[in-house]
């Protein structure tokens, strides 16, 4: 229970973290999700049964891969905010991270 738990915060995250960077949060959401679910219910069929432990280990670091992934990468040609920054169309308030704004999509200009 715990672990949907963990994965639904951690998707959350992945997919807000994907719509500031550009990407579609929905396929960033969807191979987090999809790469977690076949190592931890496909892996113990491959696997037979043996290494629980490591196989959560493993599905987990998937997700961090997936995080670093849209984090680091995706995003990367994108000039880059200092700080917070309001968007100039909708006055939204974004985080440091995202390269276009979350809430109408409009890319970070820097000021002339």
């Amino acid at each position: 229970m715990f672990e949907i738990i963990g994965l639904v915060i951690a998707v959350s995250g992945i997919a807000a973290l994907s719509r500031g960077r550009g990407a579609s949060p929905v396929v960033a959401g969807a191979t987090a999700v999809a790469g977690w679910f076949l190592i931890e219910f496909v892996g113990p069929v491959v696997a037979q049964g043996e290494g629980r432990f490591w196989l959560i280990v493993v599905a987990w670091a998937w997700i961090a891969l997936v995080a670093g992934f849209v984090r680091f990468v995706v995003g990367a040609g994108h000039p880059r905010p200092d700080g917070k920054w309001n968007c100039p169309n909708c006055r939204y308030l974004n985080n440091a991270s995202s390269v276009i704004c979350e809430a109408c999509q409009q890319p970070w200009r820097a000021k002339a």
